[in-house]
């Protein structure tokens, strides 16, 4: 991985080291190797999977009733990345809205309700991240730029290897509602889907199975995905900040990745 993270900044001038991320592992071996990996970066729509993730497991515990509204925005939410769609699973899975600021009274009860996810990833080993805010077309508005803290210190936040870790508990099926989820996060390799298309998918052979989320802002792309060729399972992280309007150096991390 660092023989893999000294070529990229030779074959991308400019790309700093603390610019990119990777993280791998090896389902049928256990095998696992890191750069970065426990480096924090803003997720974009990676975080995505983790709020359906707990989504999944309320719905298991019956602290959550499915319906029809629900289960189409969870849909929309992982198959579109559709922002719109995950605010309204983030209001249900924590029992908040967005709307008018709050008092401070208010807005310390709000933003424990907002911590829901964030419990629930330390019961699984998962820790120094930030899941609980939403996702934005335009930005955060009222008590939504409150929870954000005066410098937006409290922004979403996720690193390679937790990502690496969520993503492996759900395809080696240890979590709730994963089969789900499996289903929710396939792709189709080499298509034009907006989730493959531009990220680690595009590089792969038609003939691999996939399962993946990505994210993608005006300061990052990312991707997590798992792969499936020759009868082994191994996942991936990458989370790149330079030049993410081109997916070259992604997707460079990823042909490199996919040799391990």
């Amino acid at each position: 991985m660092q023989d893999i993270a000294n070529r990229a900044q030779s074959a991308f001038p400019g790309l700093k080291a603390t610019d990119f991320a990777m993280s791998w592992k090896n389902l049928e071996t256990g095998a696992e190797m890191t750069h970065n990996g426990g480096l924090p970066m803003y997720p974009a729509s990676v975080v995505k999977m983790f709020y359906m993730a707990y989504a999944e497991e309320l719905v298991a515990k019956k602290k959550l009733v499915r319906h029809a509204e629900f289960d189409r925005a969870l849909v929309d939410m992982i198959k579109e990345s559709n922002n719109d769609a995950t605010g309204l699973v983030l209001d249900i899975i924590t029992g908040t809205t967005g709307g008018p600021s709050l008092s401070d009274s208010e807005l310390k009860e709000w933003s424990e309700k907002r911590q829901a996810v964030n419990r629930w990833l330390q019961t699984l080993g998962i820790k120094g991240i930030n899941a609980n805010q939403k996702t934005w077309n335009e930005g955060p508005y009222g008590r939504e730029r409150q929870g954000y803290g005066p410098n937006f210190e409290y922004r979403n936040s996720l690193t390679a290897d937790s990502c690496v870790q969520m993503m492996s508990m759900i395809i080696q099926r240890k979590l709730s509602g994963s089969e789900e989820m499996l289903s929710l996060l396939s792709r189709k390799a080499g298509s034009k889907d907006g989730q493959v298309e531009g990220f680690l998918g595009e590089v792969l052979p038609a003939s691999a199975k996939l399962w993946s989320k990505a994210g993608w802002t005006s300061s990052t792309r990312h991707d997590v995905a798992c792969v499936e060729m020759d009868g082994q399972k191994k996942v991936y992280a990458i989370f790149t900040r330079y030049q993410v309007d081109n997916p070259k150096l992604l997707q460079w991390l990823a042909t490199e990745m996919l040799k391990l």
